[in-house]
C-alpha cells in the first residue's frame, strides 16, 4: 500500500510500524521510521522509543522517550497504568490529545507487550507525578485497533 500511496493518507504506516516492532523486525521498522522521518505525530515518536530500545541503544531510547513525551505524554500515562483507558476508541483526534494516545496504543500496545523488558524499562523511566505511583509493572493495557487516522 505504501508503494502505491507513499503519502499514506490512509494511515497504513502506523499499524505497520506496530507489526514490525511486534515481530522484532528492526530492519523493517527502521526503514519505515527513516522513510517517514518527518512524521512528528505520537505514533512514530513512541514507536521510535521501542525501536531504539530493541536495538540495544538505551541512550537513543531515552532521548526518543523525551521526544515522545513531548509529542503525547498521555501515552505514557496509559501504558504505565496511571490513567485508565476510555471504554471506546475515538473516531478523531488532535495531536497531543488523549484521543491520539488511545490510537497510538491501538497501534503499538501489542509491540510493547511482546517485549516485556521494554515495558519494565519504561516503568523505570517514569517519574512519579506525586499523585499516584505506577502500579503493576507486569500489566500492559491492550486496546482494540478500531481508530481511524486523522490529520
Amino acid at each position: 500500500m505504501l508503494e502505491l500511496n507513499p503519502n499514506d493518507n490512509q494511515g497504513v504506516r502506523d499499524p505497520l510500524l506496530g507489526l514490525y516492532l511486534t515481530a522484532g523486525d528492526l530492519k523493517g521498522a527502521g526503514r519505515l521510521l527513516k522513510k517517514y522521518e518527518d512524521d512528528a505525530l505520537a505514533n512514530f515518536a513512541w514507536g521510535r522509543v521501542l525501536e531504539r530500545f530493541l536495538a540495544g541503544d538505551r541512550a537513543g531510547a531515552k532521548a526518543a522517550l523525551e521526544i515522545a513525551r513531548a509529542a503525547n505524554g498521555h501515552v505514557e500515562l496509559y501504558m504505565t497504568i496511571r490513567k485508565p483507558l476510555p471504554e471506546e476508541a475515538p473516531e478523531m483526534y488532535s495531536p497531543g490529545s488523549e484521543e491520539e494516545a488511545v490510537l497510538v496504543l491501538s497501534n503499538l500496545s501489542c509491540a510493547w507487550a511482546a517485549h516485556k523488558e521494554a515495558v519494565l524499562w519504561l516503568f523505570d523511566q517514569t517519574q512519579p507525578d506525586g499523585k499516584e505511583q505506577a502500579q503493576g509493572k507486569h500489566q500492559l493495557k491492550l486496546v482494540p485497533a478500531k481508530g481511524k487516522r486523522s490529520q
